[in-house]
């Protein structure tokens, strides 16, 4: 069924439909129906778009979403009038809405933007009101107020927006954004756990190879992995520091969170680079030094963190080039050292 038959249907018994129309006003809407066979009633159509505080609201709604007291003010009408007229336009779905909190957004109907005939016509209808300027102007100056309020806030927490917010909504989120942000790839993660990053990367489409020295580990990454259907992921019983894997067979290799807990660092970032093939890129995030004794004996740890300088050289001596080292500091807990390097060829 066609836009304009179904907003027919709805609206014949809705609104009483057994009267003619002066047609004269919007002559290019009545022709618009009179060229679509199945319109059933068209006459609905008509009376649903030859008002003229409708034909406003739908211009304010083609340039965004707009709330009913954005859209009062832009109109310069009470707000039951907007509220009666946009029921109006939702049942003849032309209009749709969509709660946000407290709020309530009202936006063009999908079918309304798809029927290009109808738009134009629309339009050119919108283009003959004469509060059509005045509404734009006062459009404008509500989107402004909009883009004030926000700057407004952000001009008041700056440089004191930390103690709000953490950037990008927290490390996990982060983490997500980054993974989003790389092409498909093989990744192979090193101590791997119970696929906290694995299973994220499988599902954005990745191949994952995940190796973890602990039987109990790897099972519960493997369940997880099926019970998800990621059909992507294999999980590998082994030693960071003798890899049950062939050479070349990353893209990225990731060793988060799992050097401090090895024998020896830099013979598991020379595994970790085997493994890259030549182009890809080793990734190291672990602890940066620090001198918490009590991490040995809750945590397992090996090693109290690492110096950058210690990376830098166990990443070069793996074969690896434009390496980048950083550190950030974190909130309640240890800070962490970020390190990558290219594999050349």
């Amino acid at each position: 069924m066609t836009l304009t038959a179904t907003v027919a249907s709805k609206f014949t018994d809705d609104l009483g439909m057994h009267t003619a129309f002066d047609t004269s006003a919007h002559p290019d809407i009545l022709l618009y129906m009179r060229r679509i066979p199945s319109a059933g009633r068209p006459e609905a159509l008509f009376h649903l778009l030859a008002d003229e505080t409708r034909l406003r609201l739908i211009r304010a709604l083609f340039d965004c979403p707009l709330t009913v007291g954005e859209l009062t003010e832009v109109l310069a009408i009470p707000q039951s009038t907007v509220s009666r007229h946009l029921a109006i336009l939702r049942r003849g779905e032309l209009v749709s809405d969509r709660r946000d909190g407290t709020f309530i957004w009202y936006s063009l109907a999908d079918r309304l933007l798809r029927d290009e005939a109808l738009v134009a016509v629309i339009r050119s209808a919108v283009a003959r009101l004469p509060q059509e300027q005045a509404d734009r102007e006062r459009q404008q100056a509500v989107l402004e107020a909009r883009r004030a309020r926000t700057r407004d806030f952000f001009d008041a927490v700056a440089g004191n927006y930390r103690s709000l917010a953490k950037p990008g909504g927290g490390a996990e989120g982060l983490a997500l954004a980054m993974m989003m942000a790389l092409p498909p790839a093989t990744v192979v993660d090193l101590g791997a756990g119970e696929g906290d990053i694995a299973l994220p990367l499988a599902r954005l489409g990745h191949r994952v190879i995940a190796v973890d020295s602990s039987p109990a580990m790897v099972h519960t990454l493997q369940a997880k992995a099926q019970a998800a259907g990621l059909r992507s992921v294999e999980a590998h019983l082994g030693d960071l520091e003798a890899l049950p894997l062939p050479d070349g067979v990353a893209d990225v290799a990731l060793v988060s969170q799992t050097l401090h807990h090895t024998r020896k660092p830099e013979v598991a970032i020379a595994e970790a680079a085997r493994v890259t093939r030549s182009g890809g890129r080793v990734v190291v995030l672990d602890l940066a030094r620090h001198g918490q004794d009590w991490a040995r004996e809750r945590l397992g740890d090996l090693w109290l963190g690492f110096e950058a300088e210690e990376l830098r050289e166990w990443l070069a001596r793996a074969g690896l080039v434009q390496i980048a080292i950083d550190v950030a500091q974190v909130s309640g807990g240890l800070p962490v050292i970020a390190a990558r390097g290219v594999k050349s060829a």
